[in-house]
């Protein structure tokens, strides 16, 4: 059985133990009801894991806390507790591809969208966007074309808290999976934004039904495994994928001129909560060693 996994931002500050606090801690000591002597996995987000055992758990107001030692800055959550793991081996997380896959995912609806997220996690996905293209079914609040400083559109605050829950079940896919960083959900972006985004990356794959055929696109995906080989660093790779509605005509001309490789999927029409999961199964398939 493998061990259960807890991301702990800079841990990789500790020398002998980690403090575990806030949901976690209620997690390990309420849900999971783990023993002192237990082992876990503790995780700094940039893919080393840190092998654990529980030494015991510490009351919120503990004054016998080792502050100087924290996991997460040298702050307790006040609201709980800690657990103290002593770390036992530290090793480097393994199950990372050996490309940065970026899914900019036209915006289906919600539920859709976080079958999306579960399964590409599961599947390696680095990071995703998603994307308002032209047939999108969803219409956001607030959604009225404006950006706000950092390029995202500008959206109610309804919306922006989906977003934080989209991170959520990103963070549980990758605890289920045993993934050594959490894949991030960003906030929403434009069409014209996620292909300028896409323009500054090694490789941009475009799914569509129009595409010339399966030799060619094992031919693309080919290209993409000698990326990985070929490259000093990381390759990063952008996977397009439409919303309900397709991509409208125009879209596909501009990752074209934006040097977007147009592959096919198969024979078969997939729906869009199946196409990114197929793609990263693909991916996956042919880059893992």
């Amino acid at each position: 059985m493998s061990l259960y996994r807890f991301y702990v931002e800079g841990c990789s500050d500790a020398s002998d133990k980690i403090y575990i606090s806030g949901k976690d801690y209620n997690h390990i000591k309420n849900v999971l009801r783990l023993r002192v002597g237990e082992e876990i996995i503790v995780s700094d987000g940039t893919s080393r894991d840190y092998h654990c055992r529980i030494a015991g758990y510490r009351d919120a107001g503990d004054a016998s806390s080792d502050s100087s030692a924290k996991g997460r800055g040298g702050h307790i959550d006040e609201s709980s507790g800690e657990v103290e793991a002593e770390i036992i081996d530290i090793t480097d997380n393994s199950t990372e591809l050996p490309a940065d896959i970026i899914l900019f995912q036209g915006m289906p609806k919600a539920d859709k969208f976080e079958h999306i997220i579960q399964k590409t996690i599961e599947l390696g996905v680095h990071e995703i966007y998603p994307v308002m293209m032209k047939r999108c079914v969803v219409k956001l609040e607030g959604g009225n074309g404006n950006t706000d400083k950092n390029g995202f559109l500008t959206v109610s605050s309804k919306e922006a808290k989906k977003v934080q829950r989209y991170n959520s079940i990103a963070e549980a896919a990758a605890k289920q999976s045993q993934r050594g960083i959490i894949p991030e959900v960003k906030s929403y972006i434009s069409f014209k934004q996620a292909a300028d985004l896409a323009s500054e990356m090694d490789m941009v794959l475009v799914p569509y039904e129009s595409a010339e055929g399966m030799d060619h696109s094992r031919s693309v995906i080919a290209e993409v495994k000698k990326l990985c080989e070929t490259m000093p660093k990381k390759p990063t790779v952008a996977v397009f994928i439409g919303p309900e509605g397709g991509f409208a005509q125009e879209e596909i001309d501009l990752l074209t001129d934006k040097g977007g490789g147009i592959i096919s999927l198969g024979r078969r029409i997939l729906r869009t909560e199946t196409a990114g999961p197929t793609v990263m199964s693909i991916l996956g398939f042919a880059l893992d060693d």
